[in-house]
């Protein structure tokens, strides 16, 4: 039940909104409900029914940016097939990315798995991390051979010191892959941020595509790390001339490590590139050590207007869309 209350709740509060821009005549879609949620990333239209559960139709589920395993909340509605498309098919790989990262600063207390090199051989093992550098190995027999771990262990013994070969065991995580989450997490935050306001764009097809369909390639966005602190989570607005869009900046977390990342997700019918050679006109690069980078004019979002129901913040912000939107 608590499910289907907050499902609820969402439905709600962007169907609402839909239905307000559709009377204002600011979207021209034909609305299949008298309630109506349409999906952010595939654009099929739900009713209210569809927050219920089912195993002979797609309905809408909760959707997490980023994902809840890496801290996300659940902000919006996404119909149970992209939903797990995109869990399984990219969301998977961020994690695991980060996951991974996470194993390689071994934090006290952590335990992960892994091979250790002999004789040309690996043997399985399991990583516990003490802190201060210490690293305590674990050999189960059950997943290894026991008379060629018991020649290991009498190798070891007799010689203290000895360099070990040590792997840990690598999570599937292709960069593309990872990419398109934090594309998808950016994408999603801003749907949260502005609901229907400019997001049913054609323009932003590449994107939904680039998101759902495991198929198509990653074009490239613009991702910038490690240049941020929590204080300045949150939506912007990137007022650079000819690089105007919307900058999300969120955190990815874990029990260990926190990761605040940078995106610039475009308004006008640019790609991320003519973004990217906008604000680096001057020579200047984003992530390449010792430069000078590139400085962001940016505008923080009013977390206090209400875009859902204000019809002046509603005009407020389409306008500004609109100015550069041609």
């Amino acid at each position: 039940m608590a499910n289907i209350n907050s499902r609820r709740v969402l439905f709600e509060k962007f169907s609402n909104q839909l239905h307000l821009l559709k009377k204002e005549g600011i979207i021209n879609i034909e609305l299949k409900y008298e309630k109506t949620y349409i999906c952010p990333i595939c654009l099929d239209q739900f009713s209210i029914d569809d927050i219920i559960s089912s195993d002979t139709k797609n309905f809408l589920t909760e959707e997490d940016a980023p994902p809840d395993k890496l801290g996300g909340s659940r902000i919006a509605l996404t119909c149970k097939r992209c939903n797990s498309t995109a869990g399984h098919e990219i969301d998977a790989h961020l994690i695991n990315r980060i996951r991974m990262i996470d194993n390689g600063r071994f934090y006290p207390g952590t335990t992960h798995e892994g091979t250790v090199e002999f004789e040309g051989k690996n043997i399985q093992t399991e990583i516990t991390s003490d802190g201060d550098g210490k690293l305590q190995l674990l050999h189960r027999f059950k997943n290894n051979n026991p008379t060629f771990l018991d020649k290991f262990i009498n190798n070891i013994n007799q010689n203290v010191g000895k360099f070990l070969n040590l792997k840990q065991k690598r999570l599937k995580n292709d960069s593309e892959k990872v990419n398109k989450a934090l594309l998808k997490t950016s994408y999603i935050l801003t749907f949260a941020k502005f609901g229907y306001i400019f997001l049913l764009d054609e323009y932003y097809n590449n994107i939904r595509k680039e998101i759902s369909d495991t198929n198509t390639a990653y074009s490239g966005h613009v991702f910038l790390a490690e240049q941020f602190n929590p204080t300045q989570l949150g939506t912007y607005y990137i007022l650079n001339k000819n690089a105007e869009s919307i900058f999300n900046v969120f955190s990815l977390e874990t029990k260990y490590s926190q990761t605040i990342i940078g995106n610039i997700l475009p308004l006008r019918k640019v790609k991320p590139e003519e973004i990217y050679n906008h604000l680096t006109v001057k020579g200047y690069k984003i992530g390449v050590p010792d430069s000078i980078g590139v400085t962001l004019n940016v505008s923080t979002y009013d977390k206090d207007a209400d875009l859902f129901n204000d019809m002046e913040e509603i005009n407020r912000v389409l306008n500004w869309y609109k100015s550069f939107h041609s």
